[in-house]
């Protein structure tokens, strides 16, 4: 049965499922998106049991804002056509396709199967920060760390930096709040960039775990766009991920976006992986509604 509020307990089950197949995959099944669904009603979940108040043997999480999927079926349990039984049961919301993260073999197989194809992919990069150099901001551009008086020209910036993004475009003051209210979250890993016009950029940094950082997100307002900030920025996060020790840096880009990645591989990143998102063939009878 669909469900938009999982109680407690179906939270922990669908946790303990994606720990498992991480386990055995190497590669988390659910994002952050779905994490935070788990618990703020802002998707829908189907779930699947071994039987009535059995395991859960699978999980479907569908988002009606991003009109994606995400899809975990238990190790043990796979290919008993659970993970075609839980797609099948989309119907007619609509959808841009299922998330395969880490793009596995399997992944493959099963989309290829139920005739989908690739349609966005995120490259996952990563570097040591061995080596990293201090920000040199030029002329007229100042750097600071974020306050709370800083919330909404953050979240305006940050909508006009990622109009045409599916995602990071829709984030608003819910779910700065959300994000904030994380353990990693530590304002001094928030830079913001300002110059006479106001904020023009800022670089979200990341702490997964203590050897572990991100670049959780770089903005530039399009009005400062083609001045190089973007760089300025990226270079002052790493700096701040390095001097708390961090030893390794990862960022998600979408792989359609080639100024980005060609500023990434400059900065010595280079793709681990890639997650992809499979959506269905216009040339095929299958369709995901």
């Amino acid at each position: 049965m669909w469900t938009t509020e999982l109680t407690a307990g179906q939270a922990e089950q669908v946790l303990a499922l994606a720990a498992d197949a991480t386990a055995v995959d190497g590669v988390e099944p659910l994002n952050e998106v779905a994490h935070f669904a788990l618990r703020d009603g802002s998707a829908e979940h189907l779930l699947s049991t071994d039987g009535p108040g059995g395991a859960l043997t699978g999980y479907l999480h569908w988002h009606p804002l991003h009109r994606t999927t995400q899809l975990v079926v238990a190790p043990g349990h796979r290919r008993r056509g659970i993970g075609t039984a839980l797609l099948a049961a989309l119907g007619d919301r609509p959808g841009l396709g299922c998330w395969a993260f880490g793009n596995l073999p399997a992944a493959r197989g099963f989309a290829a199967a139920l005739g989908l194809r690739p349609a966005r992919t995120l490259l996952v990069m990563e570097r040591r920060l061995a080596g990293t150099p201090a920000p040199r901001p030029p002329s007229g551009l100042t750097l600071r760390s974020y306050t709370a008086a800083d919330a909404e020209d953050l979240l305006a910036v940050n909508a006009a930096a990622f109009a045409d993004h599916p995602e990071q475009g829709s984030l608003d003051r819910a779910g700065l709040a959300a994000r904030m209210a994380e353990p990693w979250f530590d304002p001094s890993g928030l830079i913001l960039g300002f110059d006479a016009d106001g904020l023009a950029g800022f670089h979200w940094t990341k702490r997964a775990d203590p050897a572990t950082g991100e670049v959780y997100v770089i903005g530039v307002a399009p009005r400062a766009q083609g001045r190089g900030y973007g760089r300025v920025l990226l270079e002052a996060g790493l700096a701040h991920l390095h001097q708390t020790g961090t030893e390794r840096v990862l960022l998600f880009v979408d792989s359609a976006e080639e100024v980005a990645v060609r500023m990434y591989e400059s900065a010595g990143f280079r793709v681990a992986r890639s997650d992809v998102l499979y959506a269905p063939d216009t040339r095929s009878s299958h369709d995901l509604g």
